[in-house]
C-alpha cells in the first residue's frame, strides 16, 4: 500500500472516530466506499468522500476542524466542505432523510439526485479492519448511474463504468444471498 492510501485510511479512521463519539454517522461513497463493500482495497483513490445528514452539518465540520482539519472554502457550503487533514483531502457532503425512506440533495446544483431507500444503513462493514459505515451497493449504483443525467452531471468516466460494473456484481450477489437465505 502506498503512503497516499496509508494516509487516507488515517483520515478516515480519524474522522470516524471522532464522529462516532458524538452519535454522528458518516457513510463512505466513491471509490473508498466500494472498496469498503468488496471488503479490500482495489485501487488507489483521488480522495475520501463521505455523506452526513444534513442536520449534522455545522457539527461535524466543527469536530473535523477540532481534530485538526482545516476547513477549505472550495464548496458551496450547502452541499459539501472539503477539508485536509495531515496532507490529506477528503470531503462531506450533506443529504437529506425524506419521509419516504430516500435521501437528497435538496440544496445546490445537485438538487435533482435522489438516493433510494435504504442507501444508508446502520450496518458497518469492515475497511483494511476497521469497521465503517458505507453507502449501500444499490445506492452507489443509483448515484452513478443518474450522475450524467443530473442537471449538472457530467458524462462517465471509465472509472465510474468500471465501478458500475463491480457494483452490478455486487448487488447480483446480495441478490443470490438474500433468495438463498429466504429459501432456507
Amino acid at each position: 500500500m502506498d503512503s497516499k492510501s496509508r494516509g487516507q485510511l488515517r483520515v478516515i479512521r480519524e474522522v470516524i472516530t471522532v464522529l462516532q463519539a458524538e452519535g454522528i454517522p458518516a457513510w463512505l461513497f466513491g471509490g473508498w466506499g466500494l472498496d469498503a463493500r468488496i471488503g479490500r482495497i482495489t485501487r488507489e483513490h483521488g480522495d475520501v468522500e463521505f455523506w452526513v445528514e444534513r442536520i449534522h452539518a455545522e457539527q461535524s465540520k466543527a469536530l473535523i476542524e477540532g481534530i485538526g482539519g482545516t476547513a477549505l472554502p472550495t464548496q458551496p457550503p450547502e452541499e459539501a466542505c472539503e477539508f485536509i487533514l495531515d496532507g490529506t483531502s477528503f470531503s462531506t457532503a450533506y443529504i437529506d432523510r425524506r419521509p419516504d425512506g430516500s435521501f437528497d440533495q435538496p440544496l445546490g446544483r445537485f438538487s435533482d439526485w435522489l438516493f433510494p431507500p435504504g442507501s444508508f444503513g446502520n450496518e458497518p462493514v469492515t475497511l483494511d479492519g476497521m469497521p465503517v459505515l458505507a453507502m449501500s451497493v444499490s445506492g452507489m449504483l443509483a448515484m452513478k448511474e443518474q450522475f450524467p443525467h443530473l442537471r449538472h452531471g457530467r458524462p462517465w468516466r471509465q472509472k465510474d463504468i468500471s465501478d458500475m460494473e463491480m457494483l452490478r456484481r455486487l448487488q447480483a450477489t446480495e441478490t443470490a444471498d438474500n433468495r438463498m437465505g429466504a429459501a432456507e
